[in-house]
């Protein structure tokens, strides 16, 4: 009888297959736990390395590895990379026929696959029986949040999947996502009924991500196309709420210059899928996206990820702006918030059919991600302390740390001038005939005892911006809130004790900037573009270059996402260490066994044609 896989079977495998030399971060430890048959979850940031927990133990360990993943676009990715570096792989989804289903399962049968992928949705119909009566060596649960109810993006499908401890008796469960608090993480461990589970959660900082938000003002399509002009010739996402916004950026780029495509779950199944594999195949463009658009999509050269409307929470936000810089070098991310985004976020709360006690969740949620965004204190410290991490440090690149959101300015006593308008003109008109109200221009029309009262008139220096500011602050504070017809809002006090307190000066309400003296701020351009190409000498860049153009060429013959073939980085690298043989080409990080052989030759070629 063989003796069982041990950790420097990994680490060999690592590198024969993978072409790494060693793992990184908490790898190596769920590696180990899931080699010795533990169920786990292990939360690792998005680019940290999640698939190589699962797969290395799926090729050490005898028979067949099932991963559950939601998406086809993700399980299509890694069964492309996995076969590429000669893993025998294969999904399972609806997009295939039968004849390619049953090929796939008999090979499985056979002991002839090492990874067979499956959605969760496609473990019915008796698939998950039939799969129990296989030699099964692993069961991983991709994306694992998508189990909790308290997650982001939670799928009632996943819910399902506790029932696989009872069919899979003995057969180790490895849950895997990069975002999930103390009660999901929580809840993904009940729902999935792990048994002593090995929990891994690595720190979620992401050191080359540089943050920074900044409110709503004017046009918001035209600021969302200066910010991405300044980014020219990178890979970007720009994420919208709602599908018309998406379409109005897309065509917005595309007039602007910027090779720019719209992606949302209104288009058809096929559009959808050539967009995102066009996306994943060319450099330079940028994608226009609602949130149907990101998981499982593994491109690593993504320099920025933009707002243009916030997302619902901090996870949401943590998973999306992730999608950014996989490959470990820079990239930004720019989040645009405003005041009627949260009360959109609010009301989807309240008109949802959740349970009371999901509610009431999911506003504090919402309430913590406008705080977030509005907030002064280091953007990466205040996501690490909201996933429980201790004694973080400023990270020192955001725009809190570098001081673009300039000093605090009390506006204590516009906010009580404000607070007072609303009360005394009846909690019963909107924002915009308040501030003319409290400019002195209201013009009332029937309601002419609204020009009478004691607020009248009495905010005469601060400008309409500046008042519109302070009302920002103030609904982000819950000083004020947005009540009335979902078209027709007014402006109503909703805590009768905490506009007492703030009329006792014994609280106070800050802003940013000076509202009488408000004006934007333009970022300067390119703080993503540090690439992996920074320390090569002239000669050395023309030589990456060249690397580039290959790469891109046998990319699109094959019809793969170029990283597939090798990353940046290690263009980079092979750019510096020109190496001639496939010895030598193995030595390279990110060239693994089989990727020496089939590339070695034309490598060599294209250092000999650059010399």
């Amino acid at each position: 009888m063989p003796s069982p896989p041990t950790l420097t079977d990994a680490r060999a495998l690592l590198k024969r297959v993978y072409g790494y030399d060693a793992f990184r971060g908490l790898q190596e430890n769920v590696i180990a736990d899931t080699l010795a048959g533990r169920d786990g979850l292990a939360v690792l940031p998005t680019g940290g390395g999640k698939s190589l927990c699962y797969q290395i133990p799926a090729l050490l360990r005898e028979g067949v590895s099932i991963v559950v993943s939601p998406l086809i676009a993700l399980m299509a990715d890694q069964v492309d990379a996995l076969k590429l570096a000669g893993v025998r792989a294969e999904r399972l989804d609806s997009s295939m026929d039968f004849a390619a289903r049953a090929a796939a399962l008999d090979a499985a049968a056979r002991g002839e696959m090492d990874l067979l992928y499956v959605s969760p949705e496609g473990l019915g119909n008796g698939l998950a029986d039939r799969l129990s009566r296989m030699k099964v060596s692993l069961i991983a649960v991709d994306e694992a949040h998508c189990v909790s109810q308290w997650g982001h993006d939670f799928r009632p499908d996943y819910r399902a999947l506790g029932r696989l401890k009872a069919l899979f008796k003995g057969v180790p469960r490895l849950a895997v996502t990069a975002t999930a608090d103390a009660r999901t993480r929580d809840d993904i461990l009940a729902q999935l009924d792990l048994t002593d589970p090995a929990v891994h959660v690595a720190s979620f900082d992401r050191p080359n991500l540089i943050l920074s938000a900044e409110p709503k003002e004017g046009n918001r399509t035209a600021r969302v196309v200066q910010l991405v002009k300044a980014r020219a010739g990178v890979s970007g996402i720009v994420y919208a709420a709602t599908r018309n916004a998406v379409e109005d950026l897309a065509d917005a780029l595309e007039k602007a210059g910027v090779p720019s495509l719209a992606y949302h779950a209104g288009l058809e199944a096929e559009v959808r899928a050539a967009r995102q594999r066009r996306f994943l195949l060319e450099e330079g463009l940028v994608m226009c996206a609602t949130v149907a658009f990101g998981m499982g999509v593994d491109k690593p050269d993504v320099r920025f990820v933009i707002h243009a409307d916030p997302p619902k929470t901090l996870e949401a936000y943590w998973q999306e702006v992730g999608r950014g810089g996989r490959d470990g070098e820079p990239a930004e991310g720019v989040a645009l918030f405003g005041p009627s985004d949260m009360n959109r976020s609010l009301q989807w709360t309240y008109s949802s059919d959740a349970p009371d006690e999901v509610k009431r969740v999911q506003l504090t949620k919402t309430r913590q991600l406008f705080a977030f965004l509005n907030g002064d204190e280091c953007r990466r410290a205040a996501v690490r302390r909201y996933f429980g991490e201790e004694a973080v440090e400023p990270c020192g690149v955001c725009d809190a740390c570098k001081g673009e959101l300039g000093e605090r300015y009390d506006v204590t006593r516009y906010a009580q001038m404000a607070v007072s308008a609303v009360l005394r003109c009846g909690q019963r008109i909107g924002r915009g005939r308040l501030v003319q109200h409290l400019l002195g221009e209201a013009k009332d029309g029937f309601d002419t005892d609204l020009s009478s009262l004691s607020t009248f008139g009495i905010g005469k220096e601060l400008s309409r911006q500046g008042w519109n500011r302070v009302f920002d602050a103030l609904l982000y504070e819950d000083l004020v809130a947005e009540g009335g017809e979902a078209m027709r809002p007014v402006l109503v006090v909703p805590d009768a004790e905490a506009a007492k307190a703030l009329f006792r000066g014994e609280r106070t309400v800050s802003l940013k900037q000076d509202p009488a003296a408000a004006r934007r701020k333009t970022r300067s351009k390119g703080a993503a573009k540090v690439a992996v190409m920074a320390d090569l000498s002239e000669r050395d860049f023309s030589l990456f270059e060249a690397l580039r153009t290959w790469r891109t060429n046998l990319a699109k013959e094959r019809g793969v996402p170029p990283y597939v073939i090798f990353h940046d980085r290690t263009l980079a690298e092979i750019a510096r260490e020109r190496p001639a043989t496939p010895d030598a080409l193995r030595e390279i990080s990110g060239v693994g066994e089989k990727k020496a052989q089939a590339y070695a030759a034309e490598v060599a070629r294209v250092i000999s044609e650059a010399a």
